[in-house]
């Protein structure tokens, strides 16, 4: 028998088979990396009523100070005043669309319209956190801490935090209901507290209160750190960052009642802290021939509307009172 020491010559890539298949497409798409939105979990949350006007006002009163010097007898003393002080939020609309063809939803391998709202929602949840903290970002001059190991230049320390929380409590700010202050770092900061060796630092007070062969940190994906200096720290990859030598990221302190959110009644913005288990809600439209498409082309929509706004409810000139948060700006070893 002969033998053929040739290759074949009909291949997958042979000009001659051009009816072959060469790529198959996946009808699903990778994942995307996608922030969590924490910055609302700070916010006290109210509504404000249709029909009443864009503005909402509250109204705080002004405790009164003690009385040192005691009465004359038989004299009917001075009567004293009460005094409040305003603090207003004003709504403010979002908005946002895609369009589709007819002929991309009716050809697209892949549901194109549920994966265009599941983009859009995303920016959505992305807008509302980004809003929240812009209002807190905008009070920064005003509700830093006192110079520590991070307002020098240097990385966060457990004495940060703990400066943080004693200088609220010195203005009787409280804590929130679980009895800690709230705080946000990002995952490039948290890196160095945790891994701080110094006398006490996070890892020498840990070792001698966290129970025997218990984690000294909680790895969780970017959610609870450790409760430490009173403080409950979660991660954020959506803090202030600026950029320079070295890189400074934003960590933030909150007591209870720092800011308000409100929304409009039926018009506001629903709460998702992580996108990939929860959908932010948007309107999804199918196409038809109408007045303003009159040959039907747009296939469908996808949007977003909501209405909005965020205040900080103590402390700036025109509210009075005490800051309820503290910020500091923090570089990182490895950032």
């Amino acid at each position: 028998m002969a033998y053929f020491s040739a290759a074949a010559n009909n291949v997958t890539s042979s000009t001659g088979l051009s009816h072959l298949a060469s790529v198959y497409y996946k009808k699903k798409g990778l994942d995307r990396l996608q922030k969590k939105f924490v910055f609302r979990d700070a916010c006290v949350d109210d509504m404000l009523p249709k029909q009443v006007g864009r503005t909402v006002q509250f109204y705080r009163y002004s405790n009164l100070s003690a009385v040192t010097s005691n009465n004359t007898e038989g004299t009917v003393g001075t009567p004293i005043s009460i005094s409040s002080r305003t603090v207003s939020a004003t709504v403010s609309q979002y908005t946002s669309f895609i369009t589709l063809s007819d002929l991309v939803v009716d050809t697209a391998i892949d549901p194109i319209v549920q994966n265009a709202a599941e983009l859009l929602g995303y920016q959505g949840g992305l807008t509302v956190d980004t809003i929240t903290r812009n209002i807190i970002d905008a009070e920064y001059v005003n509700s830093t801490t006192s110079p520590g190991q991070a307002m020098l230049g240097g990385t966060i320390r457990v004495a940060d935090f703990r400066s943080a929380r004693h200088q609220l409590q010195a203005n009787d700010v409280q804590p929130f209901d679980n009895g800690e202050f709230l705080a946000y770092a990002s995952p490039f900061v948290t890196y160095d507290l945790v891994n701080d060796p110094a006398a006490n630092g996070y890892a020498d007070i840990t070792k001698y209160t966290a129970p025997q062969n218990s984690a000294l940190v909680k790895y969780e994906d970017r959610g609870l750190v450790t409760s430490i200096a009173g403080c409950r720290l979660i991660e954020s990859t959506n803090v202030k960052k600026t950029a320079g030598t070295p890189n400074l990221y934003r960590v933030y302190i909150f007591g209870k009642g720092a800011v308000g959110a409100v929304d409009l009644e039926g018009r506001g913005p629903n709460k998702v802290s992580d996108p990939t288990k929860q959908r932010f809600k948007i309107n999804i439209i199918k196409g038809q021939p109408s007045i303003p498409d009159p040959e039907g082309v747009i296939g469908a929509a996808v949007s977003y509307n909501f209405i909005y706004s965020v205040v900080v409810l103590d402390g700036p000139a025109t509210i009075g009172g005490q800051y309820r948060y503290r910020m500091i700006d923090a570089s990182s070893s490895i950032g």
